[in-house]
């Protein structure tokens, strides 16, 4: 139906530009008769190559790499359709609308179908460039989001078992933290749930989860060392991708304070400016563990960036012999 509608506006337009170029004194009545004299040329002479191109030939055999095959029956098709085309067009003008006085022109026929097909083939191998990167450029999408969320799956797995490892440990020495440590925890838990399906959280969100996790580790962890966190963000709104940060500060416990007796510390500070988030993380470790495990932390972390803030990103990670520090930018 389209095809019909497209076809027929062609008609329209071709016969008023012929009309109202017409060197003749012509009334309006004249006008349908140019319209059917333009249609019966669209549909009867110029349609069908078009069709046969484009529906059958290009598909079956260019699609397909059938070059040869293609190219021999383009020029069946030219030789046959030239013909038809340079004596149908004048017999039609001269029998239907008792018009003009041209001459069947074989060579005139041939020129045109090879414009037709040259044009129409072009065209139609434009048309199907951009539905196929249209197509690329959604399951590319479909991927990413396929990949970022099966990433964060992994994460909140990961946290909540260090949690509750802790609440387990609180539990063992009956301790009177332990209904605040729960309700920490049921905090982590809606913020996981709820808010973290979203592809961005407010920087608000993101900061009191991790308030909640290190008060968590402080209770577990409270003559191990000094844990500090600065926070210097003035637009709590701005929003992040969630459970970027937390993996950062997980690391430095997983791999430098709990494997301190005494003396260790983790600083942490957050900042913002009108363009920018700065987070930055720095901890000491003991030297036997500097080879640290690769699993689903730091490797994750750093496929998330690439995936969400692509070239919109630095991170900068530098380890010596004791301490281990993370410098984090996302423009905003």
């Amino acid at each position: 139906m389209i095809h019909l509608i497209i076809l027929l506006s062609i008609a329209i337009v071709l016969s008023m530009i012929v009309f109202f170029s017409s060197k003749e004194n012509l009334s309006l009545n004249a006008l349908p008769e140019f319209f059917l004299q333009t249609s019966s040329s669209i549909f009867l002479l110029l349609a069908p190559p078009i069709y046969f191109n484009i529906y059958w030939l290009i598909p079956n055999f260019l699609v397909k790499k059938k070059y040869l095959i293609y190219g021999v029956i383009v020029i069946i098709l030219v030789a046959i359709w030239g013909y038809v085309l340079g004596v149908g067009e004048p017999w039609i003008d001269r029998n239907w609308f008792n018009k003009g006085d041209e001459k069947p022109n074989y060579g005139v026929g041939v020129i045109g179908t090879v414009l037709l097909l040259i044009v129409t083939t072009l065209l139609h191998i434009v048309y199907r460039w951009f539905v196929q990167l249209s197509t690329i450029k959604q399951i590319e999408n479909d991927q990413l989001h396929l990949e970022l969320s099966s990433l964060k799956n992994q994460i909140n797995p990961h946290f909540f078992f260090n949690t509750l490892n802790n609440l387990y440990a609180l539990s063992l020495e009956k301790s009177d933290q332990t209904p605040s440590v729960i309700l920490k925890l049921s905090e982590m838990m809606r913020y996981t749930i709820y808010d973290c399906k979203e592809q961005e959280v407010s920087v608000a969100g993101e900061v009191t989860y991790i308030e909640n996790f290190i008060t968590l580790q402080k209770v577990r962890h409270h003559k191990r060392g000094v844990i500090t966190l600065k926070n210097e963000i003035n637009n709590t709104d701005v929003k992040i991708a969630p459970m970027i940060l937390i993996v950062f500060i997980e690391n430095a416990f997983k791999h430098g304070f709990d494997l301190l007796d005494k003396k260790a510390f983790i600083n942490i500070s957050l900042k913002d400016d009108d363009n920018a988030l700065y987070f930055n993380i720095e901890n000491n470790f003991n030297t036997p563990t500097e080879e640290r495990e690769k699993g689903i932390g730091l490797e994750n972390v750093k496929r998330r960036l690439a995936l969400i803030y692509p070239n919109t990103h630095e991170l900068k990670i530098v380890k010596n012999e004791t301490l281990f520090r993370v410098d984090l930018k996302l423009y905003l």
